[in-house]
């Protein structure tokens, strides 16, 4: 899923930055790196903090504002602005603009697209980003679609013997490692050829 999310920043990003006067040309692909690191970099280190729970209640919502504003899209938002400003050297304002726009646009693509039965988005679901943001740990291969039925109460009950903190233990754990090894930076750098 991960990668259906930096397709989603290339998508968006072709507007917001690439026709945006105010980014120059060669800084394009860098600043949509910056999107991408924004977005799962919060991703993962609200897992690694055992911060499950907030990134579960952004995947509940269903109304565009109320997903913006889940502390970890405006976490997002604020790591993209300063990474364009810090590393690009982009103006704060223009940086609050596209981060304006931008990132709250992939946002509410990446969790309806997550939340959609439909085939063409089967590609995205949370179970692939929690494995993804954790180095493919998947929760040590417990049922992540099954755990956000327990949150959003459509879930049968059963816990199969784990509680949340094991599972948060779980998750918390394979996050931290994913971000020792650098594999997000890695897999970012491929894909938009910074």
């Amino acid at each position: 899923m991960l990668e259906q999310i930096m397709q989603l920043i290339r998508d968006a990003g072709e507007e917001q930055v690439v026709q945006n006067p105010e980014v120059p040309n060669e800084y394009n692909n860098a600043v949509m790196s910056e999107a991408a690191q924004a977005v799962t970099g919060t991703l993962q280190s609200a897992l690694a903090g055992g911060n499950l729970q907030s990134l579960m209640s952004m995947f509940q919502n269903d109304d565009d504002q109320q997903v913006s504003a889940n502390p970890l899209a405006q976490e997002m938002q604020g790591s993209f602005i300063d990474g364009i400003t810090q590393k690009l050297g982009i103006n704060k304002q223009t940086a609050m603009r596209i981060g304006a726009s931008l990132i709250p646009m992939v946002i509410s693509h990446m969790v309806r697209r997550t939340r959609s039965s439909a085939p063409s988005d089967a590609g995205f679901n949370i179970s692939d980003l929690i494995g993804g943001l954790t180095g493919g740990h998947q929760a040590g291969g417990l049922d992540i679609g099954g755990l956000i039925n327990q949150f959003t109460g459509n879930g049968g009950g059963g816990g199969g013997g784990f509680g949340l903190d094991d599972i948060i233990r779980q998750v918390s754990g394979g996050a931290r490692t994913q971000q020792q090894s650098g594999g997000l930076g890695n897999l970012i750098q491929n894909f938009f050829g910074k």
